[in-house]
């Protein structure tokens, strides 16, 4: 007799190979060692349902039927769903206003039998649906019990397994799932892998973290990096971009990357040294310890657009050096004194519009941010092509108590202020007694204190290196906060390599005669453009924001059917917003999701979700307004 599990995996594999093609091809081997299984199995069948097959083949779960006849399993004695009705069950979960918002992204991490997605998928066709099950027998005892029809005809589903959590994290970043995202799981569903899961959910809540402080920082800071972005619009006419020492090194020279923490000090008297074994990259907070021992980097990392950022160089020149930095600098920082500057990448949508159409779409060379100058400065390393990557003064925690390397700008400035009352210790103890510190281990397994911010920089660079494997990186101290992957060397051990001072040199200085100056009048005509663009833009807004307060003036009995009249002449405005090219420009000072969120909360609701949505419409469109005015301020 055929069963009715070997129905159900073979049209699952079917589709599954239509709907997935490549992870088929991944697991392949898997699909067939299964239906071997099942075939084998089935002649001993004898009953539609025979829950004796599943048993045997998937021995981790006991198969058994709900009271209302429906698969449910446990495992090690726990239920997976329920004993009576396992379909209610779900259908319970999806009983919220969430289940009817279309922008929030449904994470199933651990699906046992895989009832929740399906029955979300049943229910909802809009919303990403993502699947993760790192154990892909657990996957295809899904696919043997239920008809998954409803996951493969969904539209926007996605499949995770048989891969590590810190391949997933950059996955669903890079697709924008986790910012807007609810998470179903369960610790019964999930107890198969419970490290694996703990892990993830680990990764997961610090790329919140991440994107939450990304999010403040956008909402505190964006009317600074458009003004300076303004100011410095000039810079394209006369830098170059990091493109040009892409790959310079070719594996055969390693990078030693400067940072500001205490234990840069025990590094620095070998600097000049070291100088003629490797390329010297120092970050801003670096750079005035380095002078003092008179050593100047091959290259300066400065990317921060605050002025905090640009007062670490303030009074400082470096002639020899080569300074790295980004188009929305605070504007002293393109006068800073030294044998070059070369822009990357900008990271804001008005440098990105000059690039894109001063470059043809080219790149300037981009610098992966991770929220700190040293995490920039580690990429760069590897941007360049580094043999090997040092990091001397990478603590990210207080070793021995001590917060900045002697003679930083912190220590400059604590010492310069202080007084009877507020003396320069003071700023030290606020920092090592912060509510905000935990306590964590150095690579010595001894106590160290840091904070969630440092951690967070630690979880960067533990996950780049996992991704980028064949770029060994290491520590010079033994007592930084260990960071899993960065393995500790010595000074010694770079003392040990060749000198290639000179190499290292003729390859800089034979990258720096290719340029990427751009034609000024190409400058001035992308500028006009941009000024006239934002114009019309502007027009629209005015005019999409007329409509729609004409619309709510109306008598509340007319208000709707006048709406009605509109919808295509807002439906032309909007359209001409999202293709226009400078949208993205005004997206940098238009508000954020929350922000907006915040100004709707304000406005009292309408019984009619017309009604709301032109109220909501005509706020995009007056703050959209105010974006544009901002630019032609400075502009």
């Amino acid at each position: 007799m055929t069963c009715i599990w070997n129905k159900n995996f073979t049209n699952n594999t079917r589709r599954f190979k239509t709907r997935f093609p490549e992870l088929y091809e991944i697991l392949l081997p898997h699909f067939e060692s299964v239906s071997k299984f099942l075939s084998q199995n089935e002649e001993n069948c004898t009953v539609e349902k025979d829950i004796n097959i599943l048993n045997k083949i998937f021995q981790f779960w006991n198969f058994s039927f709900s009271k209302d006849n429906n698969l449910t399993v446990k495992e090690n004695g726990v239920f997976l769903h329920s004993g009576y009705s396992p379909i209610k069950e779900v259908q319970k979960l999806f009983n919220c206003s969430e289940a009817k918002d279309e922008d929030i992204n449904w994470i199933f991490a651990g699906i046992g039998l895989g009832y929740a997605p399906l029955e979300f998928a049943k229910i909802n066709a809009s919303n990403l649906i993502v699947i993760i099950e790192p154990d892909p027998g657990f996957l295809f005892a899904s696919m043997c019990a239920l008809d998954w029809t409803p996951i493969f005809n969904h539209e926007k589903c996605i499949i995770i397994t048989e891969t590590n959590p810190e391949q997933i994290i950059p996955l669903l970043d890079s697709l924008h799932v986790i910012e807007k995202s609810k998470i179903i799981t369960s610790s019964a569903q999930t107890q198969h892998q419970k490290l694996w899961f703990t892990n993830f959910f680990t990764l997961l809540e610090r790329n919140k973290q991440k994107q939450n402080i990304n999010t403040n920082t956008l909402e505190r800071f964006s009317s600074l990096w458009l003004k300076n972005s303004a100011k410095n619009l000039q810079a394209f006419s006369t830098c170059s971009g990091i493109e040009i020492y892409k790959d310079m090194l070719e594996r055969k020279i390693p990078s030693v990357v400067c940072a500001a923490g205490p234990t840069l000090e025990t590094v620095l008297p070998y600097l000049n040294k070291i100088k003629n074994k490797a390329v010297i990259i120092a970050v801003d907070t670096a750079l005035r310890s380095l002078l003092r021992y008179n050593i100047e980097p091959d290259f300066i990392l400065l990317i921060d657009p605050q002025y905090y950022a640009a007062n670490h160089i303030a009074g400082l020149t470096s002639p020899s050096s080569v300074l790295i930095t980004e188009s929305s600098v605070y504007p002293s920082v393109m006068r800073f004194n030294c044998r070059k500057k070369v822009l990357c990448e900008s990271l804001f949508p008005l440098g990105q519009f000059f690039e894109t159409k001063l470059l043809s779409n080219k790149s300037l060379g981009k610098i992966t941010a991770g929220g700190s100058v040293s995490t920039s400065a580690w990429d760069f390393a590897k941007y360049i092509g580094s043999k090997s990557i040092f990091m001397a003064g990478l603590d990210l925690g207080y070793p021995e108590n001590k917060t900045h390397i002697k003679g930083s700008t912190f220590e400059e400035k604590s010492h310069s202020t202080s007084n009877k009352l507020s003396p320069a210790e003071n700023n030290l103890c606020s920092i090592l007694f912060s509510a905000s510190n935990e306590k964590s281990v150095n690579y010595q397994n001894d106590e160290i204190i840091t904070d969630s911010k440092m951690k967070l920089f630690a979880w960067w660079f533990e996950s780049q290196i996992a991704k980028y494997p064949s770029y060994e990186t290491y520590t010079l101290s033994s007592q930084s906060l260990k960071i899993p992957g960065m393995k500790i060397s010595s000074v010694q051990e770079i003392l040990n390599f060749e000198d290639c001072y000179n190499i290292k040199m003729d390859l800089i200085k034979s990258c720096e005669k290719r340029t990427c100056n751009f034609d000024p009048q190409l400058f001035a005509q992308t500028l006009q453009e941009l000024k006239t663009t934002l114009s019309d833009l502007y027009e629209q807004a005015k005019k999409g924001y007329f409509i729609c307060d004409k619309i709510l003036s109306e008598p509340s009995a007319n208000a709707e059917s006048y709406a009605r009249t509109k919808f295509k002449d807002l439906e032309k405005i909007d359209n001409y917003i999202m293709n226009s090219s400078a949208k993205n420009v005004a997206a940098l000072v238009f508000p954020t999701q929350r922000q907006l969120d915040e100004l709707l909360s304000k406005e009292k609701p309408y019984k009619s979700s017309i009604l709301n949505s032109i109220q909501k419409s005509r706020i995009i469109y007056s703050q959209l307004k105010n974006a544009i005015k901002q630019y032609q301020k400075y502009l």
